[in-house]
């Protein structure tokens, strides 16, 4: 994966000259995924622009979690084209492709401890060391994961979990946010507090977000909400 964001700054919004310049983060045309028993999403038309939120509603076996291993290259697509940043990649491998995809059973490596496997989101990047090292202390303590930082992965609660995999994203600064309901494990208490963490954090980061999940509060405020119905097919909310 090519490095998405060269700059110091972790956060970074931009400045009223800048806009003319916002381009489609993410276009999908034509994209669909149709398995034998008929299931499936598609086809889809989609475009995001650079910084955008978008919540896709829908109930179990709708397709969006299919989609979202469509644009991350983890499932192939029977037809369509994606495009991420101007570019095509519906044949690009998912390391290559600028995105992070969280799943929803926020998954780590429990073996290594939170800073290990925050390092091992930038080991593939084109960046030195200082580079690497500040990426990663920034993304911890942007995702509030400071005080937990020396732990195993498999001792953390699920809200501290959702805070790394945050740390994850915003220490390799790809375009593209993939969030598959990765809140829904997450216990009623902690959850609000937690979404809108991760959310209102990749806002700031200027990442462009793609949320999918059944639950209504989880969509995103001053985001586009659409919604996926049973034949998976998008539908205006």
């Amino acid at each position: 994966m090519p490095n998405s964001s060269a700059g110091e700054r972790l956060v970074r919004t931009l400045k009223p000259d800048e806009t003319k310049l916002v381009t489609a983060a993410l276009s999908l045309r034509g994209v669909q995924r149709r398995f034998r028993s008929g299931r499936g999403v598609g086809p889809i038309d989609l475009s995001l622009t650079t910084g955008e939120r978008l919540t896709l509603l829908g109930e179990s076996g709708s397709g969006k979690s299919t989609l979202l291993s469509i644009i991350a290259g983890l499932e192939p697509a029977d037809r369509g084209v994606i495009e991420i940043n101007g570019t095509r990649v519906d044949r690009v491998p998912p390391g290559r492709r600028d995105v992070a995809l969280v799943a929803q059973d926020l998954p780590l490596y429990d073996h290594l401890e939170v800073q290990a496997n925050v390092e091992l989101a930038v080991s593939g990047l084109s960046i030195d060391r200082a580079e690497r090292a500040h990426r990663v202390a920034a993304a911890i303590d942007a995702a509030d994961a400071t005080d937990f930082v020396k732990r195993h992965a498999s001792t953390l609660s699920g809200g501290e979990r959702a805070r790394v995999c945050l740390a994850r994203i915003l220490a390799r600064r790809p375009s593209i946010a993939l969030l598959d309901e990765p809140f829904s494990g997450l216990d009623r208490g902690r959850r609000a507090s937690i979404r809108d963490l991760v959310l209102s954090t990749l806002a700031e980061a200027n990442t462009t977000v793609l949320l999918v999940t059944h639950d209504e509060t989880d969509i995103q405020p001053d985001g586009r909400t659409l919604k996926i119905d049973p034949e998976g097919c998008l539908v205006p909310i």
